[in-house]
C-alpha cells in the first residue's frame, strides 16, 4: 500500500502559545490526518512533503507562489487584497464554524458572545465596555 502524501502546516506559534494560529493549525491537522501524514512546524526547515500550508504568512514569512494552482484565503476580503492577476486563482474557505440555527430575538435578556483570544492588540476592553453599556438598557 502506498504511503499517503505528506503535508506540513507552518504556523509561527505552536501549542505553547495556544493562540488562533495554533488552534487553526491543530484543527486543520486533525481534519487532514485521516488521509495524509501531517507535520506541524513553527518555521520552514525544508522537507519532502507534497504540500505546505502556511498560516499567518502575510505577517511572518515570504511565500513564493511559483506554479501555484490555487491560493486559499480564509475570507472574501483576502481575495480582494491580492493583486488582480492572482484573484482568479484564489478561493475563500470559510472555516471557523458550521451554520447555527437561528434563535428568535427576546427582549428579556441580551444574547451575545465574544469568541477569540483576548489579548491586548485585539482590545478586549471594547467588548466589556459594550456589554456594560448594553446591560443598562431597559
Amino acid at each position: 500500500m502506498a504511503q499517503p502524501k505528506g503535508i506540513v502546516i507552518v504556523t509561527p506559534a505552536l501549542a505553547d502559545a495556544n493562540n488562533g494560529n495554533w488552534q487553526t493549525a491543530r484543527r486543520w491537522a486533525g481534519m487532514l490526518r485521516g488521509s495524509y501524514n501531517v507535520r506541524l512546524a513553527s518555521d520552514w526547515q525544508g522537507g519532502d512533503e507534497a504540500l505546505m500550508i502556511a498560516l499567518h504568512a502575510r505577517r511572518t514569512m515570504i511565500v513564493a507562489l511559483t506554479g501555484a494552482d490555487r491560493l486559499i484565503v480564509l475570507n472574501e476580503l483576502g481575495i480582494r487584497s491580492l493583486p488582480h492577476a492572482l484573484q482568479a486563482k484564489a478561493r475563500a474557505v470559510l472555516q471557523s464554524c458550521s451554520a447555527w440555527r437561528r434563535l428568535d430575538k427576546t427582549s428579556k435578556h441580551l444574547r451575545a458572545v465574544m469568541v477569540g483570544h483576548l489579548r491586548g492588540e485585539k482590545s478586549p476592553g471594547t467588548y466589556f465596555e459594550a456589554a456594560r453599556m448594553l446591560s443598562s438598557r431597559p
